[in-house]
């Protein structure tokens, strides 16, 4: 698997003149978002669960209700 990366100016082009579907992206284009779970945790007092077990427990999910198979 390839970990490189299109530089933002070819999806731009991409997008404008070639695949029209990319223009949803482009507006976060070199945008770094920085996300935080503080405000969950301090307004609902909510403790976030971890990533791994999410990730597992929405794919037996997904076996479960027939949308993939194992």
């Amino acid at each position: 698997m390839s970990t490189r990366q299109v530089p933002d100016f070819v999806v731009r082009l991409v997008a404008r003149f070639k695949d029209p579907s990319l223009r949803e992206i482009t507006p976060a284009l070199g945008r770094r978002n920085r996300h935080s779970t503080e405000k969950a945790l301090r307004v609902l007092g909510r403790q976030p669960r971890p990533a791994r077990r999410t990730v597992v427990d929405c794919a037996r999910s997904l076996i479960a209700h027939g949308a993939v198979h194992a």
